[in-house]
């Protein structure tokens, strides 16, 4: 073993970390210490001497890749400016603003979000004269996704919608402006059209790392493998029994993929768990099992046995969640465990509402996760569409959400002149007004140009001063005071001033972070399109949430991938839920995606586990009567104990805990 290899690394990690030629493929159990043997893997190739410019590490969030690069640079000791870790869309971004121009796009583009797709639809739909109020928005917009990536194909079902899809690529490429898929398509596209490009890419990185293997799509995989077949230097991590996202794309056989295009790879399984006891491995092992189409593994821990699971049927979800609730507080007084330690994972977000009451009854402080984004709110969105008007004027659904927000008189009859102009053009709707408040024979009156000629002017203004190196957030503190959206909100909640000022003050917030980024000295691009790609590609699991510190933490199975807890609640175990009543009605593998959804969820837990299945449940408006999950069936009975009532905890136990709070804040507080 070489010196400079760690010794907290078992002798399968030490394996993974110190192989670096060649492809492999790692699979990596749930707790098996994968981020760590990533990070050093990175560390070891550095210390090889492999530039840190010719290293891709490719994950799926950006939490992820921030956390992965962080504990790269506590390893090395130095910054790595030039070290690739990022999300698969944020690489694609990258690959866009150097060769998007190879398309016949301009560089300064926009990504479109999905509520902007579901704004560029509709507007689309009513050019062609299609009611949008007919459409099924997020369905349609579904499809587009399907059909843009090849999940899906033209059929007698879907011909109808060809010409608004056709339309709506048209408008995208008028606009300047990407949607998501275009961030892995589109790359890929110009890498098959333009092989120097490609060749450019090959020499750079030469070596490739991808992260949550199970979790990549068919066209991930392709780019991935676009990139890597030059030095065939690739290695990809993964877990196939945690693969849980096929409904957006993911493919697990990707797995099996790698091992038809690469037979000449090293495959290591790490099976060693460093999470959770004995009991809780015993029971995921025993689940994943009845699963057929999976690499046979098995983990394993050194650690104690723990203690055993408990089952509770409590009579309806009320009862449920006040023995969570309950259970809760009585482990944190005798157990002196912190509320962040607890996660409570639920399979639908429907199941949420009777554990809320039962938190809020009991006064517990608890998040949500996946709850609405910081970015996704209203006044949020109107202050960063007017960023991305100014950034990229050809952006019509921004320019369409800012031009009579704050009000300024362009009413209906106004934007559909400007429309028209546009389409008689072929410009922007930016373009158009501009034209219109020159034009002779405009057809706007003269009060309507006075204040659009204002209002273009204020954004050529605004926007000089947000392109100037670190001045975004002056540039937005300045915007929120020209274009009076202070007095706006005030007048538009006077039934409730408490709202305008919540509102102001996330704008504030969003000012306040926007300085933080700008004056990051690790931060080497703070330009205006920078911070644009950025706000675009963080999603619900990357917002940070300080008060999150000690809260108990409740959220979907999906949401607590990559998470652990001390303590874990699995409410909810009932047939019909888990596996989703969905499911059972699609094939067998449905059937075993639903299971591995169960079997992340029991890995979740480090140290204690609580199951627990209604005996009824209120459905809408009815009470239907609820079986336990099949999935019951699959854990070892030993591994069980039915749930006895706690006996609540008393005046003596309640004194003596905050006796010695008192003393340990006491003490804390001498110098």
């Amino acid at each position: 073993m070489e010196n400079h290899i760690p010794s907290p690394l078992n002798d399968r990690q030490i394996e993974a970390v110190t192989t670096i030629q060649g492809p492999m493929l790692i699979i990596a159990g749930a707790g098996s210490g994968k981020t760590r043997v990533i990070t050093h893997r990175i560390s070891h190739m550095l210390r090889k001497g492999i530039p840190q410019s010719a290293i891709l590490a490719l994950t799926f969030t950006n939490k992820a890749a921030r956390e992965m690069g962080e504990r790269v640079r506590d390893l090395t000791g130095k910054k790595l400016a030039d070290l690739s870790v990022s999300t698969f869309h944020a690489f694609g971004v990258r690959v866009l603003r150097r060769t998007i121009h190879l398309l016949g796009y301009r560089e300064n583009f926009s990504i479109y979000d999905s509520g902007d797709q579901l704004s560029l639809i509709k507007e689309t739909a009513r050019e062609l004269r299609l009611s949008p109020d007919s459409l099924d928005l997020p369905g349609t917009a579904a499809l587009f996704s399907g059909i843009k990536t090849g999940r899906r194909d033209w059929d007698g079902t879907t011909e109808m919608f060809r010409p608004l899809y056709q339309e709506y690529l048209s408008h995208m490429k008028a606009y300047n402006a990407v949607d998501f898929d275009d961030l892995i398509m589109l790359p890929i596209r110009i890498f098959g059209e333009h092989p120097e490009t490609l060749a450019e890419y090959r020499q750079r990185y030469s070596h490739i790392l991808v992260d949550e293997f199970q979790d990549t799509s068919a066209n991930q995989y392709r780019l991935m493998k676009l990139l890597a077949d030059g030095s065939r230097n690739v290695c990809v991590v993964g877990d196939d029994d945690q693969s849980i996202y096929s409904w957006r794309g993911a493919n697990y056989e990707n797995i099996l993929r790698f091992e038809q295009d690469y037979p000449e790879r090293r495959e290591i399984k790490l099976e060693q768990n460093y999470r959770s006891t004995g009991t809780i491995l015993a029971a995921a092992n025993g689940v994943i099992s009845h699963n057929r189409n999976r690499k046979t593994k098995a983990l394993w821990t050194g650690s104690a046995e723990g203690r055993p699971i408990e089952m509770f049927h409590p009579e309806d979800e009320r009862r449920e969640g006040e023995f969570i609730a309950a259970t809760i507080k009585t482990l944190m007084l005798r157990e002196k465990v912190r509320y962040q330690d607890f996660g409570v994972l639920v399979r639908t977000n429907s199941l949420c509402r009777a554990l809320e009451e039962a938190f809020l009854a009991e006064g517990l402080p608890y998040r949500v996760s996946g709850g609405e984004s910081f970015f996704q709110r209203k006044e949020i969105k109107d202050i960063l569409s007017y960023l991305r008007v100014m950034a990229n004027p050809d952006d019509d659904v921004a320019f369409l959400r800012v031009v009579n927000t704050p009000r300024r008189g362009v009413g209906r009859r106004t934007l559909e002149q400007i429309g028209e102009a546009a389409r008689r053009r072929s410009c922007s709707l930016y373009s158009a007004a501009a034209l219109l408040t020159l034009a002779e024979d405009s057809p706007l009156g003269a009060g309507i140009r006075a204040d659009l000629a204002s209002f273009l002017a204020l954004l050529e203004e605004q926007g000089k001063a947000a392109r100037r190196p670190r001045n975004i957030a002056p540039t937005v503190r300045r915007l929120v005071e020209a274009v009076d959206y202070r007095g706006w909100l005030h007048g538009e909640f006077q039934k409730n001033d408490k709202i305008a000022k919540w509102k102001l003050r996330n704008i504030e917030l969003l000012a306040q972070s926007i300085e933080d980024w700008e004056k990051d000295p690790e931060n080497f691009e703070p330009g205006l399109y920078s911070y644009l790609n950025r706000v675009s590609l963080i999603s619900r699991d990357d917002i940070d949430d300080e008060d999150g510190k000690g809260r108990v933490n409740l959220m979907t199975i999906h949401s607590a991938k990559g998470l652990e807890f001390e303590i874990v609640f699995l409410p909810g175990v009932e047939d019909g839920i888990i596996p989703h009543a969905r499911a059972l009605e699609e094939s067998e593998g449905d059937m075993e995606e639903e299971r591995r959804l169960f079997y992340v969820a029991i890995t979740r837990a480090r140290r204690k586990l609580y199951i627990s299945a209604c005996r009824k449940r209120r459905v809408m408006r009815d009470v239907a009567e609820m079986s336990p999950s099949p999935f019951l069936d699959e854990i070892p009975r030993d591994l069980m104990v039915f749930h006895q009532e706690e006996e609540p905890v008393s005046r003596e136990e309640a004194t003596d805990y905050f006796a010695a709070l008192k003393n340990r804040l006491g003490a804390g507080a001498r110098p």
